[in-house]
């Protein structure tokens, strides 16, 4: 058996080494493995050559200089025509003295009133984020845009004027164009905040992360990137069949942002009635409005307080705050959907879980394998803390970890949400740095010890207010957020437009349908999802058993294959390449399946070659273990492996080709241990099409391997 060149998985590589010693021949047994080990060694050299690569680009990123505007277009308000005119915002930095009046500023005409400049810059280049050096009175830039060399505008910051408490600082905004910027508008407001206000350069950049940027600005000063967050929209309230005299609170929207979950506080529909602190309610999204919010009634609301903490990709379970059992304490319980009703909520187990706090917060990864939470555990920093508990084998949760200190703060965090992109935390708390009560922040994480964030950063005042801002909750799709905030007495749901620059990381929405291949009726399944070449297990979804339909996303930067399990079948599996979008996306793909019994057919699209060749690639190791186990699993069951072209080509050769494939698949699940007597091969060529072969799209699904169950 020849397995390419292409980086494998040192588990993966281990584990047909552990079969291959197992084998009767041991100078057969040598010569595989040393085979095995080989070619593993060979993908280990290639990645410190590409690690090499990659570092050198790296370098050459952080190397990005900051490039200072060159010309003044437009300046509307300057104290004067020379000395604090708008060409002193041209170049790097020069006040003496940051922090006090300088005539090498420009500076607003008046202590209370409104000034416009636009600058242009030599070289019209991309753009990751925009630095204004505010050298006295910061914090009243209220807008910038940008304008490309085409003359398109592009406005990226509005924010409200107000009073920064830093004596000077560069005003960091991220923008992420795709276009060659060539202007920049930068407007400020000193009447909600009087003072004379001045702005010493205004700079661009493209730079891979905030470091970058930072360690560029060091070499012009004592300066540090104080990055702003910017909605280019206003908030809005949503409409009166969400908010109403009472309280509503805790929204959680379904990734695929069209269901709406949320809490009333002792509203009289409740099932308790006025005294019930809160129940769970729902509302479809219905165009551009939401539909009047429906009770969810039994066994979902009871009359403790019940809220959900989160929604999986399917939409067929929630994660819901409490124990439903009398004889339960956990903290939180799940409810799967039938296809009509809820189910009676089951208790989570998490290992050793300990909250001194009456306060708890839980949110579900998108990939049902993380569970975030807001608890006072034994090693908290003070009040709540955020911590991860992660999904064991038996169903299980592990011992809660503590998430660090970059995120927790000896106050409470709180209301956790965690993005599709399985990297990005939103999060409320009364210890970082805010505008009063509550804010809600967010942060990335840095790897996967899930103690590694980078530093929170308010969302600003767009979003944020003097009252509680929490339970910030957003779509895969990241077009809207949607939070709570309180005014006064009471607390109302509202959502905000993301821009594009902070958004999180763009993932793949997958939508589907699970069914019998023989009679189409839908199947109730786990939709499973892992990682290529490596094999790791990435998420689960299920499959809703009225409708076959399952909802997953996945995460940016990885190659998936998704397989189907359920009693008595044998799914057709898929792949999914999402190693480089740009933007969020969404397709459609059902997944047949077939019953396991004499005659069955089903396609393996998840066994990859080298073009051409018989050569196995890395990313069909896990299709091929799967085989293994099903045979184990079945130890009567005896099949053909059939090989299929397209009609390019000599037949003849097609046949050779198609045979010599399904032999090396052999080949591979005889080395696990599958005795060959079980195991028949052909090579059809491109005898026997599925699909158009005039076509390239459809002559593809012509080139394939099938399994046939011979005897079961």
């Amino acid at each position: 058996m020849k397995i390419s060149e292409k980086v494998c998985g040192p588990s993966r590589c281990e584990m047909r080494k552990r079969n291959v010693e197992k084998l009767q021949n041991p100078k057969e047994a040598f010569n595989l493995s040393h085979s095995y080990t080989t070619r593993f060694m060979k993908s280990i050299r290639r990645l410190v050559c590409l690690s090499g690569i990659f570092l050198a680009l790296q370098g050459f990123a952080l190397a990005q200089e900051i490039q200072w505007a060159s010309k003044l277009d437009y300046a509307y308000n300057a104290f004067g025509t020379a000395d604090w005119s708008g060409t002193q915002a041209l170049g790097a930095p020069d006040v003496a003295v940051m922090g006090t009046l300088d005539k090498s500023a420009f500076r607003v005409k008046e202590e209370s009133g409104f000034a416009n400049l636009i600058v242009s810059y030599a070289t019209p280049q991309k753009v990751s984020h925009v630095i204004i050096i505010e050298s006295y009175l910061p914090g009243r830039v209220t807008e910038i845009a940008l304008t490309d060399v085409n003359g398109s505008k592009y406005p990226i910051y509005k924010s409200k004027a107000g009073s920064a408490t830093d004596r000077y600082r560069a005003l960091v905004i991220a923008a992420g164009t795709e276009y060659l910027v060539e202007k920049v508008e930068v407007s400020v407001n000193t009447v909600g905040a009087p003072g004379w206000v001045q702005i010493d350069a205004i700079g661009i950049i493209d730079a891979p992360d905030l470091s970058a940027v930072d360690a560029a600005l060091k070499k012009y000063g004592n300066f540090s990137a104080a990055e702003e967050i910017s909605f280019s929209s206003e908030k809005e309230a949503l409409g009166p069949g969400i908010n109403t005299e009472y309280r509503e609170t805790k929204p959680i929207i379904s990734p695929d942002g069209n269901t709406l979950y949320f809490v009333r506080q002792f509203h009289p529909d409740n099932a308790g009635g006025k005294r019930d602190t809160q129940d769970i309610y729902v509302s479809t999204k219905q165009g551009n409005d939401w539909s009047p919010a429906r009770h969810l009634g039994d066994p979902l609301n009871n009359r403790d307080g019940n809220g959900v903490g989160a929604v999986t990709p399917d939409g067929n379970t929630l994660l819901l705050i409490g124990s439903y059992d009398k004889e339960s304490d956990a903290p939180a319980s799940t409810s799967t959907n039938n296809g009509s009703v809820w189910n009676d909520p089951v208790p989570l187990r998490i290992l050793r879980y300990n909250n001194t706090s009456q306060y708890s917060d839980f949110y579900l990864a998108n990939n049902g394998r993380a569970l975030v939470m807001a608890i006072n555990g034994p090693d908290s920093k003070g009040d709540q803390d955020l911590y991860v508990s992660f999904l064991q084998d038996n169903g299980s949760w592990s011992q809660p970890k503590n998430m660090g200190a970059v995120l927790n703060t000896r106050m409470a965090e709180f209301s956790p949400f965690l993005a599709a992109d399985n990297k990005t935390l939103y999060f409320s708390s009364y210890g970082h740095k805010g505008f009063g009560s509550a804010d809600i922040y967010y942060s990335k994480r840095l790897d996967d010890t899930w103690v590694n964030w980078s530093t929170p950063k308010n969302l600003g005042n767009a979003v944020n207010t003097s009252n509680l801002d929490a339970y910030y909750a957003i779509s895969a799709a990241g077009d809207y957020a949607y939070f709570t905030t309180d005014k006064g007495e009471n607390r109302d749901i509202y959502r905000i437009a993301l821009p594009g620059e902070f958004k999180p990381e763009p993932v793949l929405l997958v939508r589907g349908r699970v069914f019998n291949k023989l009679n189409n009726e839908p199947i109730g399944a786990e939709v499973l999802f892992e990682s290529l070449p490596e094999g790791i297990a990435e998420g689960i979804a299920n499959s809703n058993p009225r409708t076959g339909e399952f909802t997953i996303v996945l995460p940016r930067g990885k190659l998936y294959a998704l397989t189907t399990e359920a009693e008595g079948f044998w799914g057709e599996n898929e792949s999914f390449d999402v190693t480089s979008i740009t933007n969020y996306a969404e397709i459609t793909k059902d997944l047949p399946m077939v019953p396991l019994q004499v005659g069955a057919v089903v396609k393996m699209n998840n066994l990859f070659f080298e073009k051409g060749t018989s050569e196995l690639l890395p990313e069909s190791i896990p299709q091929m273990d799967q085989i293994v186990s099903l045979l184990n699993a079945n130890p009567t069951m005896e099949i053909e492996l059939g090989g299929h072209t397209d009609n390019r080509g000599v037949p003849n050769a097609n046949i050779r080709l198609s045979q010599d494939r399904v032999d090396e698949v052999k080949a591979y699940l005889v080395d696990m241990g599958i005795a060959a007597g079980r195991i028949q091969t052909k090579g059809y060529g491109g005898e026997k099409p599925v699909a158009d072969n005039r076509y390239e799209e459809t002559r593809a699904l012509n080139r394939r391997v099938e399994i046939k169950v011979l005897k079961f």
